[in-house]
């Protein structure tokens, strides 16, 4: 059934600039939106209907076709840019990334067709008078969408949502900008042949070539924007890892001057008492505030002390209990900065939690201990509301999300430093951190200390 027919380069500039517009928009709708968003995006859609309806109408030629897919190109970057709430470089990748799904699409779609793969040959994307019919609607539908969907999945979903996007190698840029041009360039030619002989062969070979440089052209740059993340991630785990350092040293020698000053003034309450000179009462509420310190858990690892130290006026004060069973010296052969890090960002994380919940929930149950030649470290607390993973990592509920799971991350890498194994469950509101490690042969490994 016929259904319209058209010059073809006009309808191909209006549906060449509509799956410009669905491929960007696929790519920027994850990132920070300006004020007005959905004024500014119907303002988009009619510029680029616009650009469409007004560029003018030339003979088909490499040259001119060129000129026609770098105007459109160029044109969507700043349309973008109005739209989202991200830097140039940014916008520049997705709208690079777009074009590429989109041209993907189009070779797919242009192969399928001109192949006459389903007893159809006129193509959207030919220059010659066309006449279209359901069939080829039906096919140029479904092959951008299943081209859109398998890059969404591939690449687009692992874009992060903050807007923070760029490619800061010069030399990648010029890399990106040359395979872009290849992509117009050859695309450009292909339809030019196309509209005076089709050479099935050349045809062929010039559509894979082309399909094979657009992919790379999406590899290298999300390849590139993962590895930046991953270095940006292990550059704040650093820095984490270093003011963990600083913290754990502060933290020792406070804690320490504090038993001794509380060991002291535990005499000095004792002879007062005797001495009559102060109320019973006084004294006793000095040292329930001393007691604080004083029946802090020894685990047998002074680092991991320390921690509990840290934490236990805070838990006092917010009625949660931590119950250990701790075999400490069977840690003695992680450092105990390491130490430090490790299980401070596991209480954190469980205090975090249980703080939602009603006073009589708030209990953390921490164990570690050996079987044989294994060191098993166990920590379970209730949690409510839905907890949600992400590449095996809990999203954060905390409102700083620029250090979204850095405490989790940064126990991986100190559980990965000495071959250890973590694992993250939440099971019927209930949250378990399992950590397994093959313990040393203590007579062969001498004790880590310090950094």
């Amino acid at each position: 059934m016929r259904l319209i027919q058209l010059s073809s380069l006009e309808l191909y500039k209006f549906t060449f600039m509509l799956a410009l517009f669905a491929a960007e928009s696929m790519l920027l709708l994850r990132m920070p939106r300006k004020e007005h968003f959905l004024i500014r995006i119907l303002v988009t859609v009619a510029c680029y209907m616009a650009i469409a309806a007004l560029y003018p109408s030339t003979r088909s030629t490499a040259i001119s076709n060129s000129l026609m897919f770098g105007c459109f190109f160029i044109l969507s970057i700043p349309l973008s840019k109005w739209c989202y709430q991200i830097t140039w470089n940014s916008c520049l990748f997705c709208v690079v990334a777009g074009y590429s799904i989109q041209h993907i699409a189009s070779i797919l779609y242009n192969m399928i067709i001109t192949l006459g793969v389903f007893g159809t040959s006129a193509s959207l994307y030919s220059f010659a008078p066309v006449q279209l019919d359901v069939i080829q609607i039906m096919l140029f539908l479904e092959s951008y969408l299943l081209v859109y969907v398998g890059m969404y999945c591939w690449f687009v979903r692992h874009l992060p949502r903050d807007g923070k996007l760029s490619i800061n190698s010069p030399f990648l840029f010029c890399l990106i900008s040359l395979m872009l041009l290849v992509e117009i360039v050859l695309n450009s030619l292909l339809i030019e042949r196309q509209s005076v002989s089709m050479d099935m062969v050349y045809f062929i070979c010039g559509s894979v070539t082309n399909l094979l440089c657009t992919i790379c052209v999406l590899m290298i740059m999300f390849g590139q924007l993962l590895r930046k993340n991953l270095e940006n991630e292990l550059e704040v785990l650093k820095q984490l890892r270093r003011q963990e350092k600083r913290q754990y040293s502060i933290s020792k020698e406070t804690i320490d001057m504090i038993n001794i000053k509380c060991h002291d003034m535990k005499h000095q309450i004792h002879q007062l008492r005797h001495s009559g000179s102060i109320t019973n009462e006084a004294l006793k509420e000095v040292e329930n505030s001393i007691d604080i310190y004083d029946s802090i858990v020894k685990t047998g690892c002074d680092a991991l002390d320390v921690i509990l130290a840290e934490k236990s006026p805070f838990c006092q004060k917010n009625s949660i209990s931590i119950n250990c069973i701790v075999d400490g010296e069977k840690l003695s052969f992680i450092r105990e900065t390491d130490i430090y890090s490790l299980f401070g960002n596991l209480l954190d994380n469980a205090i975090r939690s249980v703080m939602e919940l009603e006073k009589e929930k708030r209990v953390i149950s921490l164990t570690v201990k050996s079987r044989g030649q294994l060191l098993s470290v166990n920590s379970h607390n209730l949690y409510t509301g839905e907890l949600h993973f992400e590449n095996g990592i809990p999203k954060t509920t905390n409102s700083n999300k620029d250090i979204h799971g850095f405490g989790i991350k940064s126990m991986m890498m100190t559980v990965q430093k000495y071959g250890g194994n973590l694992s993250l469950q939440a099971n019927d509101g209930t949250f378990n951190v399992n950590i397994l490690f093959n313990l040393p042969d203590q007579n062969a490994m001498p004790v880590k200390k310090g950094s």
